[in-house]
């Protein structure tokens, strides 16, 4: 897996989402857009400049001291996850920056979407752990991912989209929560 690799090379992408990956005709998933991408030395990246940053795809670090490490991308790979089991939904889709600013200080974490697995949540869950040095690892993502994959059980359960939604990338509970 190439986020794999680019973490044994100390490479942190610090832009991971949906809107990134590509997939080839022959199945085949490459990362890009590597305008963030930096090489780390001493496990950690602290930004300096200001710009733009995709904040709802951010580890907590990120955002309020400007750290970035391997962890971090383990966040956003949560956030990517989240955004597969949603068919393309945008994190956090009813609140605003500063509201998931404050969301986050609380340690509010995003709903498991209608179509995706407990277990699939429970490793989302676990990339958004508030203590970095707990998030796994991408080698353990993505040994468990491959155990998730193999099973007989649906991880992500399409026919429990209700097309009738007007959110159809939204959990239900985020809807109700915000009408």
């Amino acid at each position: 897996m190439l986020k794999n690799h680019l973490a044994e090379k100390d490479f942190i992408h610090r832009d991971l989402a949906a809107r990134n990956i590509l997939v080839g005709s022959d199945g085949r998933v490459k990362v890009s857009d590597f305008g963030l991408m930096r090489q780390i030395y001493e496990d950690v990246y602290s930004a300096t400049k200001t710009k733009k940053l995709p904040v709802k795809w951010m580890a907590p670090e990120s955002i309020f001291d400007s750290v970035f490490t391997i962890k971090s991308d383990t966040w956003s790979y949560g956030i990517l996850l989240w955004e597969m089991a949603t068919m393309g939904g945008v994190p956090y889709p009813t609140f605003t920056n500063p509201e998931l600013y404050r969301l986050l200080k609380t340690g509010y974490r995003m709903e498991r979407p209608d179509m995706c697995s407990d277990e699939v949540y429970e490793l989302m869950c676990e990339c958004w752990s508030e203590d970095p040095a707990t998030r796994p690892s991408f080698s353990q993502l993505i040994d468990r991912l491959e155990v998730i994959m193999t099973r007989d059980v649906p991880y992500c359960d399409v026919n429990k989209h209700d097309e009738s939604s007007p959110y159809y990338n939204v959990p239900a509970k985020a809807v109700e929560n915000s009408e």
